[in-house]
């Protein structure tokens, strides 16, 4: 049962994110208002100034920063947690991880914010920024996902002082390297930075809250799925999107960002629902594993993680599947790494001796 106290305090967490939320919207005309993009735009034009005068190793150091806020890297993270230190706090992780994706993905649809070039063509960002930056731009997807992802890692080691200040500062750095390469206004960045920060304790709560009874894993999975369905349904099929061209072509295609969203989705959609099944049904401790034997299960998953997303997943954003296949195929590569994965290694009788 809840108590009083910690009915509120979850109360209190969801009326605020609610509040953030009604903020953005309410916000949405004023993030395409000349006035207030045009100081954000001569912030970029200053940064490119100063890239141009930088050697080429300074720009491949925030290219090499902006990866942090990819799917892979914070996917190795959660599932290295979840893997081989504890499999409640990567529970939250992969929670967070999928709480990202529904706000970020459904903002990016409802505001429907051109990029920094197409708002103002003197914008030139670096090439290499450029592959996975063809979508709307408002909020910015990797910092939402560094704010989310390493503040998550602070939260859960948050009596660790040093390690929490380098984390905060390698997701200011991965916010400020979204700016440097110019795929991003500062607006971007601090809506995706107010996203991951605010979910960090709304997760908290809900699996506080499924963890005194895990049979609430399972009514938390259903809701998750509904609404995550929903929102698909919605973007698919209602949200309206802006139709400008500029010499027969569309500045933005909504079918692109309609599928990279059912990608982020259905990846998310599978580690969560995995990591829901398996703290209901069948619970791994990595606490019953030698450090020998998590070191193997941490490198192997790892490394088999890193090759799926950067082979299955990438292709699934290349291609031109239907939504419905996109979603079933992200589903399972979510499930290998939160179900499949755990239920491999945790039947294997030599790890435990080992």
């Amino acid at each position: 049962m809840f108590t009083k106290v910690y009915m509120l305090y979850l109360l209190f967490l969801t009326e605020l994110f609610a509040i953030i939320l009604m903020y953005n919207f309410i916000m949405i005309e004023l993030l395409s208002d000349s006035s207030w993009i045009k100081p954000q735009i001569d912030l970029l034009l200053w940064l490119q100034n100063i890239r141009s005068f930088c050697p080429d190793i300074v720009n491949k150091f925030f290219i090499s920063v902006t990866v942090i806020g990819e799917i892979w890297v914070p996917t190795v993270i959660c599932g290295i947690l979840y893997w081989c230190v504890n499999a409640k706090n990567g529970t939250y992780m992969f929670l967070l991880f999928g709480f990202h994706y529904i706000f970020s993905q459904l903002l990016k649809m409802i505001a429907c914010v051109y990029r920094p070039w197409i708002l103002d063509e003197r914008v030139q960002p670096l090439k290499e920024a450029i592959t996975y930056s063809k979508g709307y731009s408002f909020p910015s997807g990797h910092s939402s996902m560094a704010a989310s992802n390493l503040g998550g890692l602070s939260f859960i080691f948050r009596k660790n002082i040093p390690l929490c200040i380098f984390l905060f500062l390698v997701i200011l750095l991965v916010g400020f390297s979204r700016m440097w390469v110019g795929v991003h206004t500062l607006q971007d960045v601090v809506g995706g930075f107010l996203i991951g920060f605010v979910i960090i304790f709304v997760g908290n709560a809900i699996i506080n809250w499924a963890e005194q009874n895990k049979n609430r894993y399972i009514y938390l999975l259903v809701i998750i799925n509904v609404l995550m369905i929903a929102i698909l349904v919605y973007m698919i099929y209602f949200c309206k999107f802006p139709m400008d061209y500029v010499n027969g072509e569309l500045l933005v295609n909504p079918k692109g960002a309609i599928h990279a969203s059912v990608v982020c989705y259905g990846y998310s959609m599978g580690l969560m629902n995995g990591a829901f099944l398996c703290r209901r049904f069948f619970p791994f401790e990595p606490e019953n594993y030698s450090v020998r034997s998590k070191f193997i299960i941490g490198t192997i998953g790892g490394i088999l993680t890193y090759l799926i997303l950067n082979f299955a997943l990438e292709y699934c954003f290349a291609s031109d599947f239907s939504y419905r296949y996109t979603l079933l195929i992200t589903m399972l590569i979510g499930l290998f790494v939160t179900a499949i994965y755990p239920l491999i290694f945790s039947n294997i009788k030599f790890l435990k001796k080992y």
